[in-house]
């Protein structure tokens, strides 16, 4: 079989195939990830220490008031997690031109010649070019502006990355943003983000938001930083249709949480049942049946889930910046096995229903009654035309 795209999510599948003895050929660039990936560290249990780059004992929330949650979280090392995950993967460094579907398989063409295979995944990411026959137009973006310098401002704790810094900006209160502040491998990261919106907010407006935020810090922040991190991240929308030839995985299947932004560790997570259910089909004779693959991306319960976190996602979009600071004030102070359970894509959707229940019980009647005033099932543009 044949992968296209070689981040996280395409090579945690190689990997998985590859244990389970079958044949995979990744078609991806071979570039370094750049980006910041970052988990508590108890959601991938599997992977070894020197995975990640930094690990800290908890996180700081700062809403209303201030939260410390005793949740171990971790950057992860991206050059050490694409070694970990490539071990004994074949990586073709190309672009992939062109899918093709026979009666025996597929074929994916390469500059410099091709790949026979009998089943295409599209690991290549939720923006980038489609093999599965199309995207879902997201329902609302994820952006963030983002430093590296040597030490955080004296704003924020040391000992504790900050995980949401909801404490309001003088002179913006507009816009609901929160800044996110974590040791990284050259130093800590500073970011100011948007965390759902639709349109998109402008990174511009955000660095001049992280500027306001840092205050008498922010001009040397901003001119001394190491590098600059700018994030754009899809969330939401249709789930892809399960009776295509190409099976999408990862962030191309939506295993990005709407309410996060987060993927990896999901992907992480759903290599190996993904890759059961390819051991099974490609056992068979004849072209393989691709939609029991289809059902290993996005088994039922977690289709229901899906729609749990879509509807969290419209409540999100419809929270002023006080409303956002409320919500997670009440959100943080529930029991960690509920919050932990609903910022997981793959939670059983009874697991994301009690959280729910619980944080509205918990929120003032005002914004109790923004929540409840939201839609249910939310009406999803229809797919994008963009395909191969």
């Amino acid at each position: 079989m044949a992968i296209v795209g070689d981040g996280p999510a395409g090579l945690a599948l190689a990997a998985a195939c590859r244990r389970r003895g079958i044949g995979v050929v990744v078609v991806g660039s071979g570039q370094p990830w750049t980006a910041t990936y970052a988990t508590w560290v108890d959601d991938v249990a599997d992977l070894p220490p020197s995975c990640f780059a930094t690990v800290s004992p908890g996180v700081v929330v700062h809403a209303v008031g201030r939260h410390e949650l005793a949740r171990p979280y971790g950057v992860l090392d991206g050059d050490a997690l694409r070694r970990h995950l490539g071990t004994d993967v074949e990586l073709r460094v190309a672009t992939a031109d062109a899918v093709q579907h026979f009666a025996w398989g597929s074929r994916v063409l390469i500059a410099s010649g091709r790949v026979d295979c009998r089943l295409v995944v599209d690991a290549g990411g939720r923006d980038g070019r489609t093999w599965a026959g199309g995207r879902a137009a997201p329902a609302a973006w994820q952006t963030a502006y983002g430093v590296v310098i040597d030490e955080p401002p004296n704003r924020f704790d040391r000992e504790l990355p900050t995980f949401m810094d909801l404490r309001a900006v003088p002179g913006t209160a507009e816009r609901a943003t929160f800044c996110y502040v974590v040791p990284v491998a050259d130093g800590w990261l500073v970011e100011e983000t948007a965390l759902a919106a639709r349109p998109a907010v402008d990174p511009a407006c955000l660095a001049e938001r992280l500027a306001d935020r840092l205050g008498a810090d922010g001009p040397a922040a901003v001119a001394g930083a190491r590098r600059t991190e700018n994030v754009a991240i899809p969330l939401g929308g249709r789930l892809p249709g399960d009776r295509r030839p190409v099976v999408p995985f990862g962030a191309a299947a939506g295993l990005t949480n709407p309410v996060t932004g987060y993927s990896v560790a999901a992907a992480l997570r759903a290599a190996p049942r993904v890759a059961d259910a390819l051991a099974a089909v490609l056992a068979s004779a004849g072209r393989p049946d691709a939609h029991e693959v289809h059902r290993a991306v996005w088994p039922p319960n977690l289709r229901r889930t899906r729609r749990l976190h879509d509807h969290g996602l419209q409540v999100l979009l419809r929270f002023p910046p006080n409303d956002l600071a409320e919500f997670f004030d009440a959100f943080f102070t529930l029991p960690t096995d509920l919050w932990s359970a609903y910022l997981r894509v793959d939670a059983p959707p009874r697991d994301v229903s009690r959280a729910m229940a619980a944080v509205l019980r918990r929120l003032p009647w005002r914004v109790r009654r923004r929540v409840l005033e939201t839609p249910p099932w939310p009406r999803w543009p229809a797919e994008s035309a963009r395909s191969a």
